[in-house]
């Protein structure tokens, strides 16, 4: 140990003056003999400087008492306060007066501590404790470290994330216990705004990390004039290093209580998935609403591999009625399937089972592929040729209406030739059987023949310029299909494999800038010579470009009856502090025509906001309006919603604390 004592200043008396001076330069002589020549402590193991105005030894305690301005530093370790004794055999510390510490995991001021230097344990009075890792901050009477990361106090604590001498938000507790990084508990707790209490609860228990742990996630805060007031409560539970699960607890004035449960896992060689089922029973509609979303991957290259999606409701209306999502109220389908799949050297082979929900008509109409078996050859060289052929057996039943069971086989023959002029032929047969059932007026077996056959000519022709360079891609295809049967059942779309002789002219043009397509344009001309006086399909365009802003359109136009048939548009205008959007949709024969639009935006660093709108030009005007605002300090977040839809208004809070609330991460 290394002990090294600054000059005690001595207060004398005249009549004294000769023997203080004596002594004065017997303490200059063994001061300046200490400064100069260090002496060893051999019982701690760590050396330990001890800096002070004033230093006293007691050899029979083995104790040094430092006063005035004492500092002291064992590794890592550094204290500062007015007076310590210091044990030497011990390593404890008893320090008062302005006493701060400091080591690599905390920074502690307090009025009084009792430390063990070694060990970095003790008891702190009258303390503030800051962790760097999460910016936490601990304040109380009486608080015990227990070990390097593990604090404790029975008495009253205050916790938080937040700097300055009044925190923007804090919990006040008793038996608080607290873990860096891990997790904090505590009894009788009161979350406190500037210093105001706003909510209690008889015990507490939160996660410290941006990591994994299990806890209460923060609760989410709603109203709707059809919901009534809404509650949101999830807990989360980190059950292995690859596994989770969220227990979710809906609470709504109105229309009752609901359950959600969420499972994650990821398994070694590629199997990961998440399952989610959540239940409500309705009180409003005496419906019991079911949710299911399941989604598995086994997909491991060589080896045989599944995959299951499942995504259902039991009843159409359960988004319009639970979730204030535009996207998900105006979802026709939802699909689940499962398949497994067999991969061979040029092939493979599979098994598969569709289920769709129709969330706008019955669902008894939809067809269901329970189950499909098939084939699939990959295209493999014979000479100039590329040779494939798909092979399947489905059931496709539904509730209502005819079924069927279909057996299709479908062998092509590619041929590519040119190089300025590339010809590029297909040649094909398909023969596809039915056998029907639960239909009325329906021959219960059909076969249908048919002959495919699809040619293309394709160039390509460029220019350079100082900038840019301008492609233009001229494409000429011709579409055959004859077949036997025409008027069938519709399932899916091996029903539209119709009679066929169809001209197209596509003309292509693409703008590259320094190696990257920054602008294209399509037209195309579509001509049927099996339509007769219908024989032109409607003349198609499009444009898409992603610099100066990103946009794309396209438009189809009826020259026969000279009136546009269909007109989509998607664009995004940048500016200095977020991003505007618009897009619509414009279809003549479904008579719809929707706007939308939206901005997000960042005015300051703390502070984002968006809005988004829709309107139904031929329904119901306003269908949904969404605002939403984000506030971000340094230690608290605050997001709140607002809905609007016919005959519904809805308001959503969350509140989150840094540092205590972060969402887990995908396992």
């Amino acid at each position: 140990m290394v002990i090294r004592a600054g000059i005690c200043l001595l207060s004398v008396s005249y009549r004294k003056k000769q023997a203080a001076l004596f002594g004065m330069a017997l303490l200059f002589f063994f001061g300046f003999h200490f400064f100069l020549f260090p002496l060893p402590c051999h019982a701690s193991g760590a050396e330990t400087t001890i800096v002070s105005q004033t230093l006293q030894y007691f050899s029979n305690m083995k104790k040094y008492v430092a006063t005035g301005a004492v500092r002291i530093v064992q590794e890592d370790a550094v204290i500062e306060a007015d007076e310590v004794t210091y044990h030497e055999e011990t390593a404890e510390i008893s320090a008062s007066g302005r006493l701060k510490y400091r080591d690599s995991a905390a920074m502690i001021s307090a009025d009084k501590a009792e430390l063990n230097m070694e060990k970095k344990t003790g008891r702190l009075f009258d303390a503030d404790v800051f962790l760097e890792q999460g910016n936490q901050r601990l304040r109380g009477r009486e608080i015990e470290r227990i070990a390097e990361d593990e604090y404790a106090s029975r008495g009253e604590v205050s916790f938080t994330t937040c700097n300055g001498p009044v925190a923007d938000w804090c919990i006040r507790a008793r038996d608080v216990a607290l873990v860096t990084g891990r997790r904090i508990t505590a009894r009788d707790a009161t979350f406190r705004v500037r210093d105001i209490p706003v909510l209690y609860t008889p015990y507490f228990h939160a996660p410290l990390t941006t990591e994994r742990q299990t806890g209460f996630l923060m609760p989410t805060v709603s109203s709707s004039d059809s919901r009534g007031a809404g509650l949101n409560v999830p807990f989360f539970w980190a059950i292995a290093e690859n596994r989770d699960a969220t227990f979710v607890l809906d609470a709504y004035s109105k229309r009752g209580i609901g359950k959600g449960l969420e499972y994650r896992y990821l398994e070694p060689r590629g199997i990961s998935g998440s399952w989610w089922l959540y239940h409500i029973r309705d009180t409003q509609l005496n419906t019991d609403f079911v949710e299911v979303k399941a989604l598995h991957e086994n997909r491991t290259g060589a080896a045989a591999a599944w995959f299951l999606n499942i995504d259902f409701v039991n009843e159409k209306d359960f988004y319009r009625e639970f979730n204030p999502r535009r996207e998900k109220q105006i979802q026709r389908f939802l699909e689940s399937s499962g398949e497994f799949s067999m991969p061979f050297e040029k092939s493979r082979l599979y098994f598969l089972s569709q289920y769709r929900v129709d969330l706008r008509h019955d669902t008894g109409d939809a067809p269901q592929r329970l189950p499909e078996a098939g084939y699939v050859m990959n295209y493999a060289r014979s000479g100039s040729f590329l040779i494939s052929t798909d092979l399947s057996a489905a059931n496709l039943w539904r509730e209502n209406g005819v079924s069927a069971k279909r057996f299709d086989i479908y062998p092509r023959v590619l041929h590519t030739a040119g190089s300025d002029y590339v010809l590029t032929q297909v040649a094909a047969v398909r023969g596809t059987a039915y056998s029907f059932y639960g239909g009325d007026d329906q021959d219960n077996s059909v076969l249908r023949r048919a002959f495919e056959y699809d040619g293309s000519v394709h160039t390509r022709l460029y220019r350079k310029y100082a900038t840019f360079m301008h492609v233009v891609e001229p494409t000429v295809r011709y579409h055959y299909i004859a077949s036997s049967k025409n008027n069938l059942p519709v399932f899916d779309e091996y029903e539209f494999f119709k009679k066929k002789s169809r001209v197209e002219a596509i003309l292509m043009n693409r703008i590259f800038v320094q190696g990257r397509e920054t602008a294209a344009f399509y037209i195309t001309q579509p001509f049927d010579t099996d339509r007769g006086s219908r024989a032109f399909a409607p003349l198609e365009a499009g444009v898409g470009m992603t610099t100066p802003l990103a946009m794309k359109a396209g438009a189809a136009y009826d020259t026969r009856n000279g009136r546009l048939m269909t007109v989509s548009s998607e664009i995004g205008v940048p500016f200095p502090s977020g991003l505007f959007t618009f897009g619509q949709r414009y279809d003549k024969e479904e008579d719809i025509m929707v706007y939308k639009a939206g901005i997000e935006a960042q005015p300051s660093k703390s502070v984002h906001v968006g809005l988004s709108v829709w309107y139904d030009a031929k329904g119901e005007g306003f269908t949904n309006v969404t605002a939403r605002v984000r506030y971000e300090s340094q230690c608290w977040g605050l997001g709140v919603e607002t809905s609007k839809k016919p005959g519904d208004f809805m308001f959503m809070i969350k509140f989150d604390l840094f540092g205590v609330t972060a969402k887990p991460e995908k396992v």
